[in-house]
């Protein structure tokens, strides 16, 4: 196996150890490692304050669609893509994924719950 192979599989490891739990305090890890995840792939488009750009990439900060009770509008967006949005579902893990969701719906101001890997699936 070659060395990017077995990078990745570390990776996803950790973040299946860091994202994986239940309850509160894996909720926090998960959004704690899901900033990590945001500035990796995210930031470059939605900016690193979630104010996008406009008439390219949407803002994140008080989106409606961010804030939903449900976060399976967020989650289908994010795994299938819409316009300039390209999709992530087969291209980062899905720890990741719940994990940047989760970041972005507790980032700047905004106040919704946090997202299971499960709930990406």
């Amino acid at each position: 196996m070659s060395r990017a192979g077995r990078l990745g599989i570390l990776a996803g490891l950790l973040s299946a150890l860091v994202c994986g739990g239940c309850g509160k305090g894996a909720a926090e890890e998960r959004i704690a490692f899901g900033e990590n995840v945001y500035v990796r792939e995210c930031a470059r488009c939605h900016g690193d304050d979630g104010t996008g750009y406009t008439g390219v990439y949407p803002n994140l900060a008080g989106n409606p669609i961010v804030t939903l009770d449900s976060p399976e509008p967020m989650i289908e967006i994010v795994t299938e893509g819409r316009e300039a949005m390209p999709a992530f579902g087969g291209q980062i893990p899905e720890q990741n994924i719940a994990a940047v969701i989760s970041y972005v719906r507790q980032a700047w101001s905004n106040d919704a719950s946090a997202v299971t890997p499960a709930e990406v699936k």
